[in-house]
């Protein structure tokens, strides 16, 4: 039986241990993909999720029958991660310009350099344009979801998809051309 996250959620109010093992199990990788893709750092990805969910079951009662829960996780991780960033130091962005392009000859393994590129393009963008990026093509969240998950103006969230893919634009066509 296929229990949706408000059966998970009045379970895990009631007690039901069984049911918080399920709702980690189903969005534990989608938090991981997005704190890893916000950080970029494994290992800190690793640390940061375990913090969302102990953040969850901590504040689970907070959470009305009406609300999203894929909203109010995904709020929480965009938190989590700003409240680590902050403790870190600034990372200087490179220019594009000082960017390695990776050959465009084919290799045995495409996907993977694909993967590389991707990731490669989505560090030359700051933290709110790489966060918010990742939040709308990648979880497929609307830019006014988004502007309500972190707090921002609406104008701005469009803002950093925009420059984003000006940005993303270049990149890929000098990479590839």
């Amino acid at each position: 039986m296929e229990y949706s996250d408000y059966d998970l959620i009045k379970g895990i109010k009631d007690g039901d241990g069984d049911a918080l093992e399920l709702l980690v199990r189903r969005w534990y990788p989608r938090i991981f993909g997005y704190v890893q893709k916000t950080l970029g750092n494994e290992q800190d990805a690793y640390d940061i999720t375990q913090e969302v969910f102990l953040s969850v079951v901590q504040n689970i009662r907070a959470i009305y029958p009406w609300s999203r829960f894929k909203s109010w996780i995904f709020t929480i991780a965009h938190n989590k991660c700003l409240d680590f960033l902050r403790l870190q130091r600034p990372i200087e962005t490179k220019d594009i310009q000082d960017m390695e392009i990776p050959d465009p000859s084919p290799l045995p393994d495409d996907l993977i350099e694909s993967s590389l590129t991707v990731e490669q393009a989505l560090n030359l963008l700051s933290t709110p344009q790489r966060e918010t990026v990742v939040l709308h093509y990648m979880y497929q969240f609307t830019a006014k979801e988004i502007a309500r998950m972190t707090h921002t103006p609406l104008p701005t969230v469009k803002s950093r998809i925009t420059s984003a893919k000006r940005l993303l634009s270049k990149f890929f066509r000098e990479g590839f051309s």
